[in-house]
């Protein structure tokens, strides 16, 4: 078995940017495709319901896993 795939922060703001408006998305999950090293891999956005400062019930999508963060290192 190989290593778990984990995004990185750049995959998962891409995925993110091709979500559906939760308002309007009848379900509680939406998952979208990304292309890793020529296999596809699906990250699973989940619709989080909140009130707001009127108490109105809002929803946002929220991504529940672990992402890759590159960083540079400056010497």
């Amino acid at each position: 078995m190989g290593t778990p795939f984990i995004p990185s922060l750049k995959q998962v703001s891409e995925a993110s940017s091709k979500l559906p408006i939760p308002d309007l998305w009848p379900e509680d999950s939406y998952v979208i495709p990304v292309a890793n090293s020529h296999v596809t891999q699906d990250l699973k956005f989940r619709k989080w319901a909140f009130k707001n400062l009127e108490s109105e019930l809002c929803y946002h999508w929220v991504f529940e896993g672990k992402i890759t963060v590159e960083t540079q290192i400056v010497s």
